[in-house]
C-alpha cells in the first residue's frame, strides 16, 4: 500500500468510481471535482483532518452554507473511497459534519395556476402542441427536467397508462400518467413529432421532446417553454420546471397519497426527502379538525 498517494491520481480513481460504481450524474461528479481540486490545490500529499477543518473554516468565510455543505460531503465520500480502496491507514474525513443548512420549503404552485398554464400553453400551431405535451408529462408525473431530456418514443407504456423515467443513478420507474397528459403527448408524437423529425440535420433517433429544428430539446429549452407558460398564464411567482414536480408531489400528499407512494413516483432514494412535502398537508388537517371536532 503506498504510503502518500498522489493527491491528482487518487482523485481521477474516485471520479473513474463515481462515474462506473455510484453511476452519479455528471453534473455531480464534476461538482465535486471543482470542491476537491479546491481542497487539492498545490499539495503533493494527501491533507489530514485538521488541513481539511482548516480548508472548510476558510471556505465558510467566503462561500454560502450550501456550497461548503457539497464540499464537505465531496470530501467525506473521497476520503471514505481512499480507505476502503487501501491507498491510506485511515478515513480522516469520518464524522465530517457540513454547516446546518435552512430547510426550505419548495415552491409550490396552486392547482388552479397549473390548471391556467396549461390552458395558456395552447396547441394552434405544431411547436404549441409539443409544449402543451411536455408541460402535462411534467405536472402529471413529477419527473426531473434532466429525466425529461431523456425521454423516448418508448417511453410510454400506453396500455397501462404508465411512463417509464430513468433517475438518478439510471434507476428506471415507471410512473403513472394521466390520461389527460397521455392524449397530449399521443397527439404530439401523431402531428407534430414526425414533421420535426423530418427538419433534423442529424436524425435524433428516438428522443421524444425535439426543438424546431429536430435535435433533441435541451434542458435550457425546457426551462424557456415552463417560463413563457407561466407568463402566458399571468402567474406573478418565477416558475420553473422543479416547481411542476414539487407541484405533482404537493398535490398528491394534499389529496391524501402515503409519502411511500410519492416516494416511490418522485424517485426518492429516501423517505425523508420526500417528507418536506408534509408540510402542505397541515392545512388539509386543520380544515378536517375544523369540521368534524366538537370543539373545531
Amino acid at each position: 500500500m503506498p504510503s502518500h498517494p498522489a493527491p491528482q491520481a487518487a482523485l481521477a480513481d474516485f471520479l473513474v468510481f463515481l462515474g462506473a460504481e455510484l453511476q452519479v450524474s455528471p453534473h455531480t461528479a464534476m461538482a465535486y471535482r471543482r470542491d476537491l481540486d479546491r481542497l487539492l490545490a498545490g499539495r503533493e500529499q494527501l491533507p489530514d483532518r485538521d488541513a481539511i477543518d482548516r480548508h472548510l473554516s476558510a471556505l465558510l468565510r467566503t462561500h454560502a452554507p450550501a456550497s461548503v455543505a457539497r464540499a464537505t460531503a465531496a470530501i467525506r465520500g473521497f476520503t471514505r473511497f481512499l480507505f476502503a480502496e487501501g491507498m491510506v491507514p485511515e478515513d480522516v474525513g469520518e464524522g465530517l459534519l457540513g454547516p446546518k443548512l435552512e430547510r426550505k420549503l419548495p415552491k409550490v404552485l396552486s392547482r388552479n395556476a397549473v390548471a391556467r398554464m396549461l390552458a395558456a400553453s395552447g396547441d394552434e400551431h405544431p411547436l404549441g402542441v409539443r409544449d402543451r405535451a411536455l408541460l402535462h408529462v411534467l405536472y402529471a408525473t413529477g419527473c426531473r427536467v434532466t429525466e425529461v431530456v431523456r425521454l423516448s418514443t418508448n417511453s410510454l407504456v400506453t396500455e397501462h397508462r404508465l411512463l417509464r423515467a430513468f433517475g438518478k443513478g439510471n434507476k428506471e420507474r415507471l410512473v403513472p400518467i394521466a390520461d389527460a397528459a397521455l392524449q397530449a403527448v399521443q397527439r404530439y408524437l401523431t402531428e407534430v413529432r414526425p414533421e420535426l423529425r423530418a427538419r433534423a440535420a442529424v436524425d435524433p433517433g428516438d428522443v421524444l421532446f425535439l426543438s424546431r429544428t429536430g435535435r433533441p430539446l435541451d434542458r435550457v429549452r425546457i426551462y424557456q417553454v415552463v417560463k413563457a407558460a407561466a407568463l402566458a398564464a399571468g402567474l406573478q411567482v418565477a416558475c420553473s420546471p422543479h416547481a411542476l414536480r414539487h407541484s405533482f408531489a404537493t398535490h398528491l400528499v394534499a389529496g391524501g397519497a402515503d409519502l411511500r407512494s410519492v416516494q416511490e413516483m418522485l424517485g426518492h432514494s429516501s423517505l425523508q426527502t420526500t417528507q418536506v412535502y408534509t408540510h402542505v398537508d397541515h392545512e388539509r388537517l386543520r380544515a378536517v379538525h375544523r369540521r368534524l371536532h366538537p370543539r373545531g
